[in-house]
């Protein structure tokens, strides 16, 4: 393959710019471009070695420091230098002109990883994982992308896939010798079949809680007006965003903010205050209010402290828990006098009970799942995978006894394609592609 070569650090100014090649030809490129004190030329560069000199290109030269990693024991698999320069953006797009003349090519969006897939450097859900981090907006989503990126879901599913392997041999071995062989390897691929339906019925499951962790946890704060939604924004978020008035109807759209608790996003949706009105524009915001309250995640329901639920709030409830909706009762303004009122009692004033009740957001939502060892599901082609492996290994379960092994080992020769999507053993080419189009340049 031809040598490749791209900017790896985002365009702007900065203090360090990185340029990076791999192929067979990155070392002999740079050796023509760059020299040190240290070495006659970069030819002899020691792997792993930081150089310190100067990088030369037909317009200027620049001190700068290159680092050799020699294939395989390079991210890609193959000879990797990289030149750290100054951050300038014409600077660092120079370089890379000047490695271009020389004989690389410019890369195509997440091809260095690409060639880590193909050398067998990682597995096709490692690569997912890497993208993954570089997007990672919470704490929770950054360690499950880690936990992908280093290999703890291809290494789950590739121990599976040898279960199936194994299975399969024994029941192949069995038609050869059946009355020596059936009734023992039919009983091992009964027990087999058993546990990966417990264990991969698990990963499904996982994938819930996998979203949440993700993309975030949408919370809607919902209930009539002067209520203190807008208060209870402010004070989860810990500073003024939303408009606090005593006016009635003073939000009148939709605000979103984003927090973190935990390592969890939680994207805080403040709405208008819910009741009947003439003003239209004040009507399409209650609308939206619904709206939010029945799609959200998680719905805040709020009430005051000084007086008991009216019908409305009453029927606006009951018309919420008939839907679905997944609701926590906040009863906002306890510093003030309370009437006897269920729900989490709260001050959006003082901060009493907020802490109490940011807890009961992330539980409700997700629960102890993110402090678990075990892999989380965060990816929807893995669980769809996942999914049809299960539904392959039910079926070979169910002809297990009934049918002839030559269809018990056509599901299970299935089942193991469809873990191989995950780690990329019978991933199409349309997938791989389609996979590392979603890469940023230089990764």
């Amino acid at each position: 393959m031809k040598t490749i070569a791209t900017i790896s650090t985002p365009m702007g100014s900065g203090a360090i710019g990185i340029v990076r090649m791999s192929g067979d030809e990155a070392k002999t490129i740079a050796s023509k471009m760059f020299d040190t004190k240290k070495l006659k030329s970069f030819e002899d560069a020691t792997p792993n070695f930081m150089y310190y000199g100067r990088v030369k290109t037909d317009s200027f030269e620049d001190t700068c420091l290159a680092v050799y990693f020699q294939a395989p024991v390079s991210y890609t698999g193959e000879d990797v230098v990289e030149f750290q320069c100054h951050g300038g953006v014409r600077l660092v797009d120079e370089v890379l002109k000047q490695c271009l003349k020389y004989g690389a090519v410019i890369a195509d969006k997440g091809e260095f990883t690409k060639r880590a897939f193909l050398n067998g450097k990682m597995a096709l859900s490692d690569c997912e994982g890497v993208t993954d981090m570089i997007t990672s907006e919470s704490l929770s989503a950054l360690k499950a992308s880690s936990r992908l990126m280093q290999g703890g879901v291809s290494s789950e599913i590739k121990e599976y896939q040898k279960q199936l392997l194994d299975s399969i041999a024994e029941l192949e071995a069995s038609l050869d010798y059946p009355e020596e062989m059936e009734d023992e390897s039919k009983s091992n691929c009964g027990h087999v079949l058993s546990f990966l339906t417990q264990n991969l019925q698990k990963l499904v499951d996982s994938q819930k809680v996998g979203g949440y962790i993700k993309q975030g946890v949408t919370v809607g704060i919902v209930g009539q007006t002067n209520v203190g939604k807008s208060s209870l924004l402010n004070r989860l978020l810990g500073r003024d965003r939303a408009i606090v008035t005593d006016v009635a109807g003073t939000t009148r759209d939709t605000l979103e903010e984003c927090i973190e608790y935990k390592g969890v996003l939680l994207r805080l949706v403040d709405t208008a205050g819910i009741r009947e009105t003439d003003d239209e524009v004040e009507a399409i915001g209650v609308e939206r209010s619904m709206d939010i309250a029945k799609n959200s995640d998680l719905t805040l329901f709020v009430t005051p402290s000084e007086r008991p639920m009216n019908d409305e709030e009453r029927a606006l409830e009951k018309s919420l828990a008939d839907s679905g909706v997944k609701m926590i009762k906040v009863v906002n303004k306890c510093d003030l006098a309370r009437v006897d009122t269920e729900g989490l009692a709260i001050s959006a004033k003082t901060g009493q009970g907020i802490d109490e009740l940011k807890e009961k957001i992330v539980d409700a939502v997700i629960g102890q799942s993110i402090d678990a060892s075990g892999n989380v599901i965060t990816n929807r082609r893995h669980a769809q995978a996942i999914e049809q492996a299960l539904e392959c290994i039910e079926s070979a379960e169910q002809a297990l006894y009934s049918q002839p092994t030559e269809c018990v080992l056509l599901d299970l020769r299935q089942a193991y394609f469809e873990l191989g999507k995950i780690t990329g053993d019978s991933a199409s080419e349309d997938i791989i592609d389609s996979i590392f189009s979603k890469f940023c340049l230089g990764k």
